[in-house]
């Protein structure tokens, strides 16, 4: 099978492309630039096209062939101004795309973002049938929660806020975030779906805060609660947050003055799966980290 995908640096390509490759799929890489990519990372038989996708003029032609396509491209903060890029990044995506046989398209979005919703009826306007999945916080080796969590709790003591502390949040791991992507590839049940997944357990902010301490920390520390981000908080963690991550880490801040919690599990009915838990997929994570120093 011939995939694309968009937003080839985002954390869940970083991700999706190794599963893609191990299934013997054709893989398609757009990004900003080619040779940049290609020197940061080393996949083995990928084909990597130029695209800006804020310039249409700077989009290779897709090929022709394609029989899905994956548009993962980060998300911007959510300014009126950034919304718009947003969208012109998704437009010129798709009259790219358009002029392929592509019969899928698989988008990811947070839950319950309405911001995201004008992306959506863009992807959704082209020839191929759109999949989407919303999720609640995704959890995995580097992902930005994680780095979030090591940001907060390299602070003494650990600050964070009353709308955060008491944020109701569905954790997915990234494993299984993979596999629903996986599964839905060409399946037909899913075309013109929208699909909410998160994992098998509602748990607040600050619980999971204290299991990440539990895990990785040598001591317990005093975690204070202010009532609202203050700008000595928000200075902390623009500068310890990855320049790369950044618009990522905002978005994963805003979204924790709100619950994220699925209202919905009807892919569970197409797609029967067994996720893990929060406190499993921190386990999963601190073996993946020992194995990687031990290597």
């Amino acid at each position: 099978m011939k995939v694309l995908l968009a937003g080839a640096n985002s954390y869940i390509a970083s991700q999706l492309i190794p599963c893609l490759i191990e299934k013997g799929h054709q893989v398609i890489c757009v990004a900003r630039d080619k040779k940049y990519f290609s020197a940061q990372h080393n996949y083995d038989g990928v084909v990597v096209l130029n695209g800006d996708l804020l310039r249409s003029h700077s989009i290779e032609e897709f090929p022709v062939d394609i029989d899905a396509a994956f548009y993962l491209a980060n998300r911007l903060t959510q300014t009126s101004g950034f919304a718009g890029l947003e969208a012109l990044s998704a437009q010129n995506f798709m009259d790219a795309l358009n002029k392929t046989h592509c019969s899928q398209l698989i988008t990811v979005g947070d839950l319950h973002a309405a911001s995201r919703e004008h992306i959506e009826k863009i992807l959704a306007a082209g020839r191929a049938s759109l999949t989407g999945l919303q999720t609640s916080m995704i959890v995995g080796p580097g992902s930005i929660s994680m780095e979030l969590f090591r940001a907060l709790t390299e602070n003494k003591p650990i600050v964070i806020t009353k709308a955060w502390s008491e944020a109701n949040i569905q954790p997915i791991y990234i494993g299984d975030l993979l596999g629903y992507l996986l599964d839905c590839l060409l399946n037909r049940t899913t075309y013109n779906r929208k699909f909410e997944i998160g994992g098998p357990q509602t748990i607040t902010f600050k619980q999971m805060l204290l299991l990440y301490i539990a895990t990785y920390a040598d001591e317990k520390p005093n975690i204070v609660t202010l009532p609202r981000l203050n700008s000595r908080l928000a200075a902390y963690l623009a500068n310890f947050l990855s320049p790369i991550n950044y618009p990522e880490a905002q978005s994963l801040l805003e979204n924790l003055r709100y619950d994220s919690v699925c209202e919905e599990d009807c892919i569970k009915d197409i797609l029967p799966r067994e996720c893990v838990t929060f406190k499993q997929s921190l386990q999963l994570i601190h073996n993946h980290t020992e194995k990687s120093m031990s290597v």
